[in-house]
């Protein structure tokens, strides 16, 4: 009789950090689920996966913005056997308050907050079964605001309390909170961005510590770990820390 598989679950795996989540967890042997909008790119990427690393690789296109599809397609993924849930899809549309557009203003919710909120709630039976793993990736802006990000800030706000509060209600799951500062990626619209910042990320790394951390069944991972300071001091001192925010960190 075979075995049954145990999938890891990451969205958002498409490219970025959720690609090479997917790499690294495959490279560690976790059959994997990989969830985002293109579909061509997921089975390219399941093609690969597959020949370099003895694991199963299932894809499911999924729209994250689109809640009713959302819960169609995680209906049919909660018929495998799951051990981890990455909740690493999100969006970031930069702009003033009195400039949010209501539609983006919606897309950015449903994508950051709603969706990963739905995907841990119905797949909650499944992942309490095998004691398993929530890894919700944040970010600093979990922490800390930052100029012309209301909306994204909020969204990883409540990614990060939502998290804390899960483990409070279920502490037989492992919950992570992932907190990196910019990552290099296609995330953002301008490609301007990324040269006005001098502190950034490569999402190997990212992906590197995700892992280490969920196999140390970690809480809380920030990147680099001077975030923690940087949160205190802001909670110590915040109109210090808006200065300086407004001055070196607000170029987006």
């Amino acid at each position: 009789m075979e075995e049954t598989k145990n999938y890891t679950i990451i969205t958002g795996s498409s490219k970025g950090i959720g690609k090479n989540l997917a790499i690294e967890f495959a490279k560690n042997g976790h059959n994997l689920i990989l969830v985002a909008r293109g579909s061509e790119i997921l089975s390219e990427l399941k093609k690969q996966l597959e020949s370099l690393y003895n694991v199963s690789i299932e894809v499911f296109p999924c729209d994250l913005n689109d809640l009713q599809q959302v819960e169609k397609v995680f209906n049919q993924i909660n018929n495998y056997n799951i051990n981890c849930l990455i909740n690493n899809a999100g969006i970031g549309i930069f702009t003033k308050v009195e400039e949010i557009d209501n539609k983006e203003l919606l897309m950015q919710m449903n994508v950051n907050v709603l969706a990963p909120i739905m995907i841990t709630k119905m797949l909650l039976p499944n992942l309490s079964k095998n004691k398993g793993s929530v890894i919700n990736i944040c970010s600093v802006l979990s922490y800390m605001p930052n100029t012309k990000s209301s909306v994204y800030t909020a969204g990883k706000s409540a990614l990060y309390a939502f998290s804390n509060t899960l483990r409070l209600e279920y502490p037989h799951l492992h919950v992570l909170t992932v907190h990196p500062i910019t990552v290099e990626t296609t995330f953002f619209a301008d490609p301007n961005y990324l040269n006005n910042i001098k502190t950034k990320l490569k999402p190997e790394l990212v992906a590197k510590k995700v892992f280490r951390a969920y196999k140390k069944k970690k809480r809380r991972l920030n990147i680099p770990k001077l975030i923690f300071w940087l949160n205190l001091f802001y909670q110590i001192c915040p109109k210090f820390i808006d200065k300086l925010n407004r001055k070196y960190f607000s170029h987006k």
